[in-house]
């Protein structure tokens, strides 16, 4: 029943009509959705939380890569498929429900309010859902996510202090170099296997050297503030909306020379596109008193 395809045509049933609300609820769960927000938080509200939910994020991406070549389980036959629905790489755990439930439980676990709580369970709950509505996923890899990233969450809030103090004791940039190499050995590994259809690791390779050599890079250099210049609100509107365009324009601009379907391309990609939000924006807005 978990692996059951026809699950999906009961979902339409009892919920008619929805698929477009769905497609846009799973955006909610996408990975462009949250290198924006934690891009936004980085930048203009608090930089140590950011720093700590990305690395909470990038362990969730990590495992839900690893676990799907391990267990290389196909998706729902494509006639299931909702036309608009993004369906790569293979079906299991579900990448949305594992990464919304890291995303919004950590939020939970750190803001502790009960709307929090609530809101971080609604939207999880309607992002695993949405996934077995559009026909990528079945109800097996929704429950599989949640469960992972509710795991990983109470690891990290469970760990950190222990984590903070037995780190302490090392440079802030050693522990980031290392972050960098375990990024790269990844890489290196994801080269010798098969990779999973339409998909590869260069994505998260590259978006884990990056941030690694990005934050020492800015530890070291910028060491920049959240708050506004002056007082002046507009100033952090800019810096997100130059910012974002700059990061996208990145991403999106050297796709032509540096493309997803070569592996070393792809991870050098990601990696200008993580240091360039990570490091040169925030050198440059700093400079120009943004």
């Amino acid at each position: 029943m978990l692996f059951d395809p026809g699950i999906i045509d009961v979902f339409r049933d009892a919920l008619p009509g929805l698929g477009d609300f769905f497609l846009l609820v799973s955006q909610l769960g996408s990975y462009v959705f949250y290198v924006v927000l934690l891009l936004i938080g980085y930048w203009t509200f608090n930089k140590r939380e950011s720093i700590i939910l990305t690395y909470v994020l990038i362990v969730s991406v990590l495992t839900n890569y690893w676990l799907k070549v391990i267990i290389a389980n196909e998706r729902p036959p494509s006639s299931y498929w909702f036309s608009g629905a993004d369906a790569p790489s293979y079906s299991t755990p579900s990448g949305h429900s594992q990464l919304s439930a890291s995303l919004y439980g950590w939020f939970a676990v750190r803001i502790k309010t009960w709307w929090m709580a609530l809101l971080a369970f609604v939207l999880t709950f309607l992002i695993g859902i949405s996934r077995i509505y559009l026909g990528v996923h079945y109800i097996g890899d929704v429950l599989l996510g949640w469960g992972l990233g509710i795991l990983i969450v109470i690891c990290f809030y469970r760990l950190e202090k222990p984590a903070r103090e037995f780190f302490s004791q090392y440079k802030f940039e050693h522990l980031l170099l290392s972050v960098f190499f375990i990024g790269l050995l990844m890489t290196l590994v994801a080269a010798l296997i098969p990779p999973p259809p339409n998909d590869n690791f260069g994505a998260l390779g590259g978006l884990t050297m990056g941030l690694a050599l990005g934050l020492a890079l800015e530890n070291r250099f910028v060491g920049f503030s959240v708050e506004a210049p002056n007082g002046q609100k507009w100033r952090l509107v800019l810096r997100v909306v130059i910012g974002l365009v700059l990061v996208i324009g990145v991403m999106i601009g050297l796709s032509p020379i540096l493309p997803s379907e070569d592996l070393m391309l792809r991870t050098v990609r990601y990696f200008l596109t993580a240091i360039t939000g990570i490091f040169v924006w925030p050198l440059i807005f700093k400079k120009v008193n943004l």
